[in-house]
């Protein structure tokens, strides 16, 4: 059948139903104003999956539209398999029927829908078609105007087995996990959690390849939505047989239609597990190749519901994961369920359909039936997210509304724990760490140096206070767990550590003391620290206690100090933040003998 213009076609056979949905970018373009740089894929194969590309003839008599047949071929057994050419300006114009023999026997022929919305690299094709264990392939293609795509292949491909552990996503920077709507927390706070993750390992992914290069960026520049799909394939599938379909559908992406990786940013299965799709990190705007628009790629998270739609409803355990999994996002990007926003020359619902960006059928008559239902999924995501509330979330609405126009847009949405948690703006980073009653943000120059040290799981640690001016003038000091960022007017600097407690002890009085403010940052060679100010500098070879040297001393002072032991070292409340009042410290003028005992 045709649904706005596109070929829509779908068939149940012996339990496997046929259709799905996936699409590429539409024009090679980065996201605008990022640069981030892509980060390489880890993943190894243990169990790699393997493709086979069978060349299809022009037939020897056409009739009937038909421009392309391959003969009964009998080839290495398979579980997937599609057909991809050569692109042509109107690939709906093309018509594909395939059937496989199986121990059962031959299959009827079997149209695959064809998916026309164009990818990362060049060739056309039709959605894959999960066949579980085939031998041999038979294929034909037609076209209505009778031109002849060239290049015509079909693409069988065998997953391999799937025998990592269904491991959960555990991010680098603290983890929360839970199966409730929210978690609470105290002074009002209420998360809304990440959902259980497999990740790419636990289904054995190929690397990514080549998604930051040609013109493409691995990121979005933020989240403004979700959309949503269908997979090719069956409805009749076990719970252990997911990641293996999985995994054969990103392989047929990657070698059969070219692409980077798996299209789809998080596919759902009929069993709730949720499997981390394509490569980047599942808290950041991956930009993925699911919806046929390039910018729509970039500013939705692609979720794609592992089955037929048009032919089976969604299972319970599928909708309240895709419920999660859409809500998590949405909510940690601080964006509502509901309500439209304008994406790529396209006004869309927060939560839509494929259908909705480009002409076709996905998600499927039912998934797109439960998307717009009262009480389905755009309802039930937004009742899910309606209490989340955090410190972050307060401060930036404090900035600007959570307009963005002063923090920037969310570049990672929040994450972390019931003591700690972090957000990433374009323009600052917004932290809480318990049991602190508000969120403190790092921006500007010490958003820079605070990154490039390590951010929270850093030497610094998290900020105890946002920057404030000193009474020194031209100096500002933002306080740290584990130092503090000295913001003067000739640069800005990250003290920490042992160098960072000497320099705010009482002998050596901090920016008002001797040595006066910090000119460089600590300056590591080998397993020597300095760090250099106005009038000195402090080094710390290895562990050894660190030694003060002055440039210019005064007359009769000593050119290094010593380590005091008789003076108390102020808190670590109190350290960075306010500038010792006197000029000098009183111990050192006493020992100058500029002032009597």
């Amino acid at each position: 059948m045709h649904l706005g213009g596109k070929l829509v076609l779908s068939v149940i056979l012996a339990g496997l139903v046929v259709s799905g949905c996936q699409s590429g970018s539409t024009s090679p373009q980065a996201a605008p104003g990022h640069s981030s740089p892509a980060p390489k894929s880890p993943e190894a194969t243990p169990s790699p999956a393997k493709s086979r590309s069978i060349a299809v003839p022009a037939p020897v008599r056409t009739s009937d539209g038909l421009v392309a047949e391959l003969a009964p071929t009998k080839t290495k057994k398979f579980a997937l398999l599609g057909v991809t050419w050569d692109r042509t300006e109107n690939d709906l114009d093309v018509t594909v029927e395939v059937r496989v023999r199986s121990a059962e026997g031959w299959s009827a022929w079997v149209p695959l829908e064809v998916d026309n919305d164009g990818g990362e690299a060049g060739r056309g094709g039709t959605e894959p078609w999960w066949v579980e264990n085939a031998d041999e392939v038979r294929a034909r293609v037609t076209t209505a105007s009778g031109a002849s795509p060239t290049g015509v292949k079909v693409i069988t491909v065998d997953p391999g087995d799937v025998d990592a552990p269904a491991s959960a996503d555990v991010p680098a920077f603290y983890s929360s996990s839970s199966t409730s709507s929210v978690v609470s927390v105290a002074d009002g706070q209420t998360f809304t959690p990440k959902p259980t993750i497999r990740s790419r390992s636990s289904w054995n992914a190929r690397a990514a390849n080549g998604c930051d290069e040609d013109g493409y960026d691995t990121y979005g520049d933020t989240t403004l939505g979700v959309n949503l799909h269908h997979t090719a394939g069956t409805n009749s599938y076990s719970k252990s047989q997911s990641a293996s379909i999985v995994k054969g559908i990103q392989k047929f992406h990657q070698s059969g239609r070219g692409w980077c990786d798996i299209a789809y940013n998080f596919l759902v299965d009929k069993y709730g597990q949720i499997f981390e799709g394509r490569f980047g990190g599942v808290d950041k705007p991956v930009r993925g190749s699911h919806s046929g628009n390039n910018t729509v790629n970039e500013r939705t998270m692609g979720i794609a519901l592992m089955g037929n739609l048009d032919k089976a409803r969604p299972t319970s355990a599928m909708k309240t994961s895709a419920v999660k999994l859409a809500g998590w996002r949405l909510a940690t990007y601080y964006k509502p369920a509901k309500g439209s926003v304008s994406i790529g020359s396209k006004t869309l619902q927060r939560i839509s359909g494929h259908r909705n960006v480009v002409s076709t059928a996905c998600p499927g008559k039912y998934g797109y039936s439960w998307l717009l239902a009262s009480g389905g999924m755009r309802d039930r995501v937004s009742s899910y997210i309606s209490n989340y509330q955090s410190k972050i979330k307060t401060a930036a609405q404090s900035l600007d509304g959570l307009t963005g126009s002063v923090t920037g847009s969310v570049k990672q949405g929040e994450i972390g724990g019931d003591t700690r948690r972090r957000t990433m703006f374009s323009r600052m980073n917004i932290f809480w760490l318990a049991p602190s009653a508000s969120a403190f943000v790092v921006a500007g120059a010490a958003k820079t140096v605070h990154e490039k040290l390590g951010m929270q799981n850093g030497v610094l640690g998290f900020p105890m206070a946002n920057m404030a001016a000193s009474s020194i003038s031209g100096l500002s000091v933002q306080p740290f767990q584990n130092g503090a960022i000295y913001q003067t007017a000739t640069g800005t600097y990250g003290l920490y550590g042992d160098i960072y407690t000497k320099y705010v002890s009482a002998s050596v009085g901090g920016p008002s003391g001797q040595l006066g403010v910090p000119k460089s940052g600590v300056v590591v060679s080998g397993t020597t620290k300095t760090v250099t100010f106005e009038h000195g500098t402090i080094t710390q070879n290895g562990t050894a206690e660190p030694v003060v040297a002055l440039s210019a001393p005064a007359e009769g002072a000593p050119s290094q100090l010593a380590p005091e032991t008789a003076e108390p070292t102020p808190s670590a409340s109190e350290e960075g933040v306010e500038p010792v009042s006197q000029a000098f410290p009183v111990l050192w003028l006493r020992r100058s003998g500029m002032i009597s005992a």
